[in-house]
């Protein structure tokens, strides 16, 4: 009996031994600590070209989920047929765009960001009005000024980014996002589509005196601002790369006073 005890005794010592070793081992291979180094070394890596693109994505998603949001409101709260169809045609786009956005965020490791703090403000004040109020709200943001930002952010992304797909991307829903600000601005009240007008001439008129003084410091001299096709001034004598044009809406009327 002695020798199979000293076996038993030297098969239970060797099974304990391997037991502590893989206990030892297992959170050296999981260890949590080297994960924030490793991001922030592949921050490092990147590019300015780069991390223009990753800001754009994480911008352009906050911006697809507020007007997904609002859009939705839009059909809970507002009777008018012109408000609600275009906040229908907005749940539409984002619904096919948002998914290829999503898409490139996953493929670089990029989570879903969260809304701005003016998105969620202007999200909960359209939640306390309703009908007329509502509409007139909605559209001075959501349909305003949200889709003129749009447009001008997506041209001048369209200019610098470097990726194949987004730049792909970002031209297949370009002339969809002109189309959305030609319809809100159809369809807004004629004093909010003045008060934006009048809003971006001067922030343009206030950029343009800039550039001609520094033109002047510099050069002695500064062409004079020409008006483009857009209906924005430009230093220069041509028309800025990819300056929107009129477009034509669909007959979408709207009963907005």
């Amino acid at each position: 009996m002695k020798p199979v005890s000293a076996f038993v005794l030297a098969m239970v010592a060797i099974l304990s031994g391997a037991d502590a070793a893989r206990a030892e081992t297992v959170p050296v291979r999981h260890a949590p600590a080297m994960f924030a180094p490793a991001a922030a070394a592949a921050a490092k890596r990147m590019t300015p070209q780069q991390r223009d693109e990753w800001r754009f994505l994480k911008d352009a998603a906050a911006i697809s989920r507020f007007e997904s949001d609002a859009a939705r409101l839009a059909l809970a709260r507002s009777s008018d047929p012109g408000v609600r169809s275009f906040a229908a045609t907005l749940i539409n786009h984002h619904a096919t765009a948002g998914n290829e956005l999503l898409y490139m965020l996953h493929v670089r490791g990029m989570a879903p960001p969260m809304l701005a703090n003016d998105q969620r403000k202007t999200l909960n004040r359209l939640g306390k009005l309703q009908g007329g109020k509502f509409d007139r709200e909605f559209m001075a943001e959501v349909g305003l000024r949200y889709q003129q930002d749009d447009v001008q952010y997506f041209e001048k992304a369209r200019l610098v980014a470097g990726e194949p797909a987004l730049k792909a991307w970002i031209e297949r829903n370009l002339p969809t996002l002109r189309y959305h600000l030609a319809t809100a601005e159809r369809l807004a009240p004629a004093d909010l589509r003045f008060a934006k007008l009048a809003a971006s001439a001067k922030l343009v008129a206030s950029r343009d005196a800039a550039h001609a003084s520094m033109a002047t410091r510099t050069m002695g001299a500064a062409p004079a601002p020409v008006p483009t096709t857009s209906g924005f001034l430009q230093l220069g004598g041509t028309a800025a790369a990819g300056a929107i044009s009129p477009l034509a809406a669909r007959p979408i009327e709207s009963n907005i006073r």
